[in-house]
């Protein structure tokens, strides 16, 4: 939707600038203009009522939802190029110090003729499955 749509539901629209108007806020009984309707470069509309009427009031006064208030997104959904860590260095060092010790452990135990039961080899596949994680982590 576009703001010319948005202002052509709301009453006494003044242009006060470059994609700034003022009109009577339709949510309230409004004696002047008190509402603010600001187009941003992007298309998004913001509005602000100077009386303290909620965005969600003064749009179901004119039919609209705040949908409204953003253009539509034709382009596909791209994730951050940067993803933030989950850890930090040393804590995926000490995780992977931890881990390997684990693995380490069981293959000395494997190598001397112990058989693992199956809650260590259960163990065994998520340190294995940790450590692979540390390794994607360091290099993205």
């Amino acid at each position: 939707m576009t703001v010319e749509t948005i202002l052509s539901r709301l009453q006494r629209v003044r242009t006060r600038g470059p994609g700034q108007h003022s009109a009577c806020c339709p949510a309230h009984e409004d004696k002047g203009p008190s509402l603010s309707i600001k187009e941003l470069p992007d298309g998004r509309v913001l509005l602000h009522c100077f009386a303290g009427c909620e965005v969600d009031a003064v749009l179901a006064a004119v039919g609209l939802e705040i949908t409204d208030l953003f253009p539509p997104s034709t382009a596909p959904y791209a994730p951050p190029a940067h993803r933030r860590r989950l850890l930090t260095a040393g804590q995926a060092l000490e995780l992977l110090h931890d881990e390997s010790n684990l693995v380490a452990v069981a293959a000395a135990n494997i190598a001397h003729g112990v058989e693992l039961g199956d809650d260590d080899r259960a163990r065994v596949l998520s340190a294995a499955a940790r450590i692979a994680y540390l390794r994607e982590e360091a290099t993205t």
